[in-house]
C-alpha cells in the first residue's frame, strides 16, 4: 500500500460526500427568502465549497495542518445549520439529513487525523 495513495483515495472519497452534500442542500438553499438568501445561503453555500477546497488541499499535501483546516470548516458549517434551523430558515428534517451528512465527512476526518498521527 503506497502512503501516499491511501490519503488521496480517501480524499477522493470524502470530497464526492461533501460535493454529494452540496448537490442536496442547493435546492433548499433556493427556498430561503430574498431577505436571506446572499447574507445566510450565500454564506452557506460558500463555506460548502470552502470545504470541499480544503479536503482537495489535505489529500494532495497530506500535511496534519490542512486536515485540522478541513475539521475547522466541517464545524464552522455545524454551526451555519444550526444558524438556519434556530432562524426557520432550514427545515429541520432537511438540516437532521444534512448534519449527518456532515457528521460523517467528519468522522472520516478523524480517522484521517488518526493515521497521521494528530
Amino acid at each position: 500500500m503506497n502512503p501516499d495513495g491511501a490519503p488521496r483515495q480517501r480524499g477522493l472519497v470524502i470530497v464526492n460526500k461533501a460535493e454529494r452534500l452540496i448537490s442536496d442542500l442547493g435546492p433548499h438553499l433556493d427556498k430561503i427568502p430574498r431577505h436571506q438568501r446572499y447574507r445566510y445561503g450565500a454564506r452557506l453555500e460558500e463555506a460548502l465549497w470552502e470545504l470541499v477546497r480544503r479536503l482537495i488541499e489535505a489529500a494532495m499535501s497530506n500535511q496534519k495542518s490542512k486536515v485540522y483546516r478541513a475539521d475547522e470548516q466541517v464545524r464552522f458549517i455545524h454551526a451555519l445549520l444550526r444558524h438556519g434551523a434556530d432562524r426557520k430558515l432550514l427545515g429541520l428534517k432537511r438540516v437532521g439529513d444534512a448534519s449527518s451528512q456532515l457528521s460523517e465527512i467528519g468522522a472520516m476526518i478523524g480517522a484521517w487525523r488518526q493515521r497521521l498521527g494528530a
